[in-house]
C-alpha cells in the first residue's frame, strides 16, 4: 500500500511538522504499520543569491532542510516499530555548489550529512537511512528551471524510483545511491547489495 502526500494534491508541507505528523498517524490508523517513508519533496529557485527575497530564501531551507528534519523525527516511531527505511533524496550539486542556485546545493549537502548521522543514531534501532543522489531527471521542478531539454539527456522518474525500491528493500545504510542514465544495471545492483554502493 502506497501513500502519496504533497502541498498540491493533499495540503501536506513538509516544512510544517504537524502536517507530517498527521499524514503518518492517518496512514499507520489506516494500515497499522510503516514500513517505508521517502521524503522526495525540494524546492529550486533558480538564480543569484543576491536577487533571491526574504521568502523564497525561507521556503527552500523550510523546504529541503527543515522538512527533511521533520520527515525524521515524525517517521522515527513508525520506523523503529517496524524496523523500517527511510530515503531521501540529493543532488549532484551536493558535491560542489552550482551557481545561481546556491542554497539548493547548501541544502543537499545538508540532507546527505543528515543522513549519514541518522544512520549511525538509528543504526541499533533497525532502521536503515539512505540517499538517492539521480542525475538529470525529467521532473516538473526541472523543466520549469532548466526548460525543454533532449529527451535522451534525462532519466525518468520512473527508472529512479525502480532504483528507490531496490534501496528501500535493501540492508543498507548510510549511503548514497548514485543513479546514471548510461549505468542504470550497475545503479539497481548496488541497491540490491549486488555491488558496492556507488559513495557513502
Amino acid at each position: 500500500n502506497v501513500f502519496s502526500f504533497s502541498r498540491s494534491s493533499t495540503g501536506t508541507d513538509i516544512a510544517d511538522r504537524e502536517a507530517v505528523r498527521a499524514a503518518l498517524a492517518a496512514v499507520h490508523q489506516e494500515t497499522g504499520r510503516i514500513d517505508y517513508v521517502v521524503n522526495w519533496a525540494a524546492i529550486l529557485v533558480r538564480k543569484p543569491l543576491d536577487t533571491m527575497s526574504a521568502e523564497e530564501i525561507d521556503n527552500i531551507l523550510d523546504v529541503n532542510l527543515k522538512g527533511s528534519i521533520n520527515v525524521a523525527l515524525e517517521s522515527h516511531k513508525y520506523l523503529k516499530e517496524s524496523r523500517g527505511s527511510l530515503l531521501f533524496f540529493t543532488s549532484s550539486s551536493y558535491t560542489r555548489g552550482r551557481a545561481f542556485y546556491s542554497l539548493y546545493s547548501a541544502t543537499k549537502s545538508g540532507v546527505v550529512n543528515f543522513m549519514q548521522a541518522l544512520a549511525e543514531e538509528w543504526l541499533e534501532e533497525g532502521i536503515r537511512v539512505n540517499c538517492v543522489n539521480p542525475e538529470r531527471t525529467k521532473t516538473p521542478m526541472r523543466v520549469r528551471n532548466f526548460g525543454a531539454e533532449p529527451e535522451n539527456t534525462l532519466l525518468s522518474a520512473e527508472a529512479v524510483a525502480d532504483v528507490s525500491i531496490h534501496v528501500l528493500a535493501s540492508n543498507a545504510t548510510g549511503h548514497v545511491f548514485d543513479v546514471r542514465r548510461t549505468d542504470m544495471v550497475t545503479a539497481i545492483a548496488a541497491a540490491r547489495g549486488e555491488a558496492g554502493t556507488s559513495s557513502s
